[in-house]
């Protein structure tokens, strides 16, 4: 588990998109930060922007996929109909073929949305962990804990955080997982955690003032806590509360509107196909479901997660909104002959390759055949000669093993005489 002490940032697989979304959101703070506006808030919504708009064109391919997909199943429905009960090898690698043959004529292939989600789902993971893990990613806020932690004597260490020692003498693993005590951005995954009852305000309470106000501002968006959970702030005022309450429920509701408009859409776009679909019973529970579980999540992790949460799904309604208006003026057909072109170029040029590789073979092979003519068509008097002849210049060669064998041998020839 020592990868996933949060303030150390993110490892494995996730840990390079992690840290460079991490100067994005860390560029951002220092952005807001120069006109005086110390808000994490603030810079969780650009930050959610900004990376969604980066991934857009790859959204776009994805709903373009998605388009050609609806218009594709029709046949490749037929086709499944045709070979259903037909279960013989022979039938089955036809009924491939013919599928491949739909792909051939679409211009694209089975795997077409599937990179697309392999590139995304990397990058969506490291965002959720960058956002769970502020402290680390943030160079300003990190300094400021660690601040806090210095301040505090060997007593406060032990009432707060059930360690001997002071802030100075800790490793910096233990450093981090005090970091991560604090902050509140993430629950239960440090190694060290705030002693029972102990909250962040208690430490702020005896620290720096400066330090402790800098802390607070950040953290406060429009009177939430945003490293405190909404399921926590009960015995906050009813204005907190309200604004608590508003968070998992505008993040399930926008979330609810964004499953729908992708639905309508899909739906709009393959209606002949949907009540054949085996899978559309799964995906409307999923459509309900994916909702409700924001509204959990968001309830039990810090608000800071849910206005992320809620962010990413208002700006997937608009970026679905704005796809829609560029594809509706796509016609299929444009689209169909565009991926055609694509297909096509990308053919030819491993067409290209395939064939300097094989020139290349043949070309050696050319040569080889060369040299085994040139060899066979010499006498056995003269093949004898070039190995004499090779022979001797080895023997000649001073300091090889075989001139000192010939010297051995012809000092045994002397002996004998």
């Amino acid at each position: 588990m020592e990868n996933f002490i949060l303030a150390t940032q993110t490892g494995g697989i996730l840990g390079p998109f992690a840290w460079i979304l991490g100067k994005i959101l860390e560029f951002i703070y220092d952005g807001f930060a120069a006109l005086g506006i110390y808000n994490i808030g603030f810079c969780i919504i650009l930050f959610t922007i900004v990376v969604r708009m980066l991934m857009l064109p790859m959204t776009i391919k994805q709903q373009k996929f998605t388009k050609l997909n609806a218009a594709m199943n029709p046949e490749i429905q037929a086709i499944q109909k045709k070979y259903k009960d037909k279960k013989n090898q022979q039938s089955q690698l036809a009924m491939q073929e013919e599928i491949k043959s739909v792909y051939d004529k679409y211009g694209t292939s089975p795997t077409g949305s599937c990179l697309q989600l392999i590139i995304q789902m990397p990058i969506l993971f490291a965002l959720y962990r960058v956002i769970m893990n502020v402290p680390a990613y943030v160079k300003p806020i990190k300094e400021l804990y660690l601040n806090v932690l210095y301040g505090l004597d060997v007593s406060q260490m032990k009432e707060f955080f059930g360690l001997n020692k002071l802030a100075k003498n800790l490793s910096t693993a233990d450093l981090n997982s005090c970091i991560d005590a604090m902050s509140g951005y993430t629950r239960g995954n440090s190694s060290i955690k705030l002693q029972s009852g102990i909250k962040l305000q208690d430490i702020l309470n005896v620290s720096d003032k400066a330090v402790a106000s800098k802390i607070e501002q950040f953290n406060n968006f429009f009177g939430l806590n945003l490293s405190m959970s909404p399921s926590t702030m009960f015995n906050a005022g009813m204005v907190t509360i309200v604004v608590a309450l508003i968070i998992p429920i505008l993040a399930g509701l926008f979330q609810l509107l964004s499953v729908q408009l992708t639905t309508k859409i899909n739906s709009a776009a393959g209606s002949a196909n949907m009540a054949d679909n085996p899978m559309a019973g799964s995906m409307k529970a999923m459509n309900i479901m994916m909702p409700l579980m924001s509204v959990y999540m968001c309830w039990i992790l810090s608000a800071g997660i849910g206005l992320y949460w809620m962010a990413g799904s208002l700006v997937m309604i608009l970026q679905q909104i704005f796809i829609n208006l560029v594809l509706k003026n796509e016609d299929i057909d444009e689209i169909i002959e565009k991926n055609k072109d694509k297909a096509a170029a990308k053919a030819a040029k491993r067409k290209e390759k395939e064939g300097i590789y094989r020139e290349k073979v043949l070309e050696a092979s050319k040569v080889n055949a060369k040299n085994i003519s040139s060899n066979s068509g010499m006498s056995a008097a003269e093949k004898e000669e070039k190995i004499r002849k090779a022979k001797e210049a080895m023997s000649k060669k001073e300091g090889s093993l075989a001139s000192k064998v010939n010297m051995v041998s012809e000092f045994n020839k002397r002996n004998e005489k």
